[in-house]
């Protein structure tokens, strides 16, 4: 189970997401010092990633998932169909 600091984190890292600042390790140390939430000091650079758009990685997690076991059944099914 995920302790305080780590769901801390997360949750700085999608507010700063969800009002489209770009999520650094200084900005999710503050906003967790503001929520008096208290962390390793190197636990918010862990949350920090250039680049990475939270917002599209949220809104595109189910998109590919059901892809690769269905496309994997198919050999099977086909393999099964002539006996």
């Amino acid at each position: 189970m995920a302790d305080v600091g780590d769901l801390a984190c997360v949750y700085a890292a999608l507010a700063l997401a969800d009002d489209q600042v770009a999520i650094t390790g200084e900005k999710i140390a503050t906003l967790l010092k503001a929520a008096a939430v208290s962390v390793e000091p190197y636990w918010p650079g862990f949350f920090a990633k250039d680049g990475l758009n939270v917002r599209d990685l949220i809104t595109n997690v189910g998109s590919s998932a059901g892809a690769g076991p269905a496309a994997a059944a198919a050999p099977f099914a086909a393999a099964a169909a002539p006996a």
